[in-house]
Order: structure tokens, then C-alpha cells, then sequence
């Protein structure tokens, strides 16, 4: 499946499913700029506690990826919080083909929305995901969240067409939003010495490695370039584009990536 089907949320208009939210609320929290920028959370009667519990948990996010850029989110976000699994699976375009999406997706983001089968609804109708683990909850909305704050910086604002970047827009996710860290997913360093490390950038997205082993480049990225250049590669549209700023060939990243896991640098 095409990266952006697991990255992207519609950005039209689905009166089909905006008919079945019975409240809005504004959840508004200010950056360290002070300036106002509300959440916009859209949800059913059911999910009012949950989504005074997804507020919170936002605002961290929000305020952890703004520290970590040294900027503030562009524009506000409406979040939207699915009641079930259809109504999360109405909320992909026609065009992408998902007639069902599958059990573990439960969140999507783009440049102005984040859209989340409510937590209430895990149990029965996802796979993967505890909703009682509040740091694997957490850890899954801050990823999204960075996919948002990525698509505001990008041009396509929904990475349509790019898809050769998927190892940096999820692993620029993984990283920023802590889970790199968090002992949820397998790490880059097992993948390594089990000689299962990617030969190219492509294939680094793929397989049970693919969220360690793209955050971990990521983490390599920060760790060599600097913070300055990898905020400048959120506005990359190609793999070519993201490399120059990098300074470095596609073999060239690999082959450092892989000593930095391994200790050598």
C-alpha cells in the first residue's frame, strides 16, 4: 500500500460522515509564541470523555513539536474522532481504492486535519493497539500530529506523489514523537545485527523493522546535519531534493547510518 494511504486524510468536505457528529468543541491552546491555535475536535455523543483525554494529549504533542522545530504549527487543525471503523474508512477518498481500511490503522494527518478511530473502539474493531497503554496511545497521536506539522511545511501538504519519501515522513514521526524510544516497536539496532538493515532508502520502509529503522535514520539525520537542515527537509517533494540538503548520496547515508547504529559514531 502507497505511503499516503497510511499518511494522508481527506481534505474535502465528506458530508456523509460530518452528518453523524452530534458535538464540536474548541479546544484552544496556546504555543510559545502566544499565539491562538485551536484544535477544532469534531466527535458523537459516546466519545465526550474521550475526547477531552485526545485534547490533552494534542496539546503535549503540540507543544513538544513546536519545541523540537523552534516554530509554531502554521494553522489550526480540526480533529476528528471516528465513532467506529466505517465511519474512519469513509473518511479515505474514493480514488485511493480502501473499500476497508485495515485493523491496525487507527489515525491519519495531513496539513489541516487529523482524523483517529475513537480509542473507545479498539478492542473490537482494531488490532496492534492497547487503549489502556496511555503512552502507546499518546505515542500514536504525536506521530500523527508530526504528520500534520510535516504537511504544513511541505508544498504537496498531503505528500501526494511522495511516496519515495516514506522512510522520512514516517520516520520523522517515530522520531519526533518519542517512540522511537517508547519499547513499542522493533529497534533498528535488532534489525542491524540480524542483517536485516535496508540496502536502499525504499526498502527501509518495509517489513517489522520499518518504524526503528526509519526513525533511527531520522535520528541520524538530527544527529549529523543538525536541526536546522532537517527543519529544512521538511519541505522536500523528492528523495533527490531531501539528499542535497543532506549532503550526502543515498549510499552514503546508509552506510553512516549503519555505523551510528552499531556505536561507531
Amino acid at each position: 500500500m502507497k505511503i499516503r494511504a497510511f499518511v494522508r486524510a481527506i481534505s474535502l468536505a465528506m458530508p456523509l460522515v460530518l452528518a453523524c457528529w452530534m458535538m464540536v468543541v474548541d479546544a484552544r491552546v496556546t504555543t510559545d509564541a502566544d499565539e491562538d491555535a485551536p484544535f477544532q475536535v469534531r466527535f458523537s455523543a459516546p466519545d465526550s470523555s474521550a475526547a477531552g483525554e485526545i485534547v490533552t494529549l494534542l496539546d503535549t504533542g503540540r507543544r513538544r513539536i513546536a519545541s523540537f522545530f523552534d516554530r509554531p504549527f502554521i494553522e489550526p487543525v480540526t480533529v476528528e474522532i471516528c465513532p467506529d471503523r466505517a465511519a474512519f474508512t469513509a473518511t479515505f477518498p474514493p480514488e485511493w481504492g480502501l473499500e476497508e481500511t485495515q485493523c491496525w490503522m487507527v489515525a491519519t494527518g495531513v496539513a489541516d486535519r487529523l482524523t483517529i478511530l475513537s480509542p473507545r473502539v479498539w478492542r473490537e474493531q482494531a488490532c496492534e493497539h492497547d487503549p489502556d497503554d496511555l503512552q502507546h496511545v499518546e505515542g500514536i497521536l504525536i506521530h500523527e500530529l508530526v504528520h500534520v506539522y510535516h504537511g504544513q511545511s511541505n508544498p504537496t501538504r498531503d505528500f501526494a506523489g511522495a511516496e519515495e519519501l516514506g522512510w522520512f515522513l514516517e520516520g520523522l514521526a517515530v522520531y519526533v514523537s518519542g517512540q522511537l524510544d517508547d519499547g513499542h516497536i522493533a529497534p533498528a539496532q535488532e534489525a542491524l545485527e540480524l542483517g536485516l538493515a535496508p540496502e536502499s532508502l525504499e526498502a527501509a520502509w518495509s517489513g517489522k523493522y520499518r518504524y526503528g529503522v526509519c526513525g533511527s535514520l531520522v535520528h541520524y539525520l538530527d544527529a549529523t546535519c543538525g536541526r536546522r537542515r532537517l527543519t529544512e527537509m521538511l519541505g522536500s517533494t523528492s528523495q533527490q531534493q531531501l539528499l542535497e540538503i543532506a549532503g550526502l548520496t543515498e549510499l552514503e547515508l546508509l552506510a553512516s547510518w549503519r555505523k551510528f547504529v552499531a556505536g561507531s559514531e
